[in-house]
């Protein structure tokens, strides 16, 4: 696996499910963390799976985990502001969340979407740049 792109060169196709409607999301980054985008385009793959993905957004909107907001959130968090699939930073977690404790209904969503690489200090997230790994590799 090539750290800076996909090995077949091709990049990840991006899609919003829902264009001009805001829509969050998870993934996993290379080292495990938790990392929630909002407000854009996903892989195009995790759109088969939009009603998961509501279903976790409702769950975590009702129950409130102290990791999916506030102050002290401990996710990676990543908003697009209008640059396509661009992502900035919306969020610095001083303790990240690691995939594998995670909320069940979260974590499986987040497991569908694999970063190749570790977000870390990054501070822009360009999705079509090879930051997603193909589903199935």
């Amino acid at each position: 696996m090539a750290p800076d792109g996909p090995a077949d060169g091709m990049t990840t196709p991006l899609r919003h499910p829902r264009p001009g409607l805001t829509w969050g999301w998870w993934a996993v980054d290379a080292r495990g963390f938790l990392v929630q985008f909002s407000d854009g385009p996903a892989p195009e793959h995790l759109l088969a799976h939009t009603e998961r993905v509501d279903a976790a957004a409702a769950w975590a909107e009702e129950h409130r985990p102290t990791w999916f907001s506030g102050p002290s959130s401990t996710v990676h968090a990543f908003t697009c502001t209008g640059e396509l699939p661009v992502y900035t930073r919306s969020g610095v977690p001083d303790s990240p969340l690691r995939l594998s404790d995670a909320p069940p209904v979260i974590a499986e969503v987040a497991a569908l979407v694999e970063l190749r690489r570790a977000v870390g200090d990054t501070w822009t997230v360009h999705l079509d740049e090879g930051w997603v790994r193909s589903p199935g590799r």
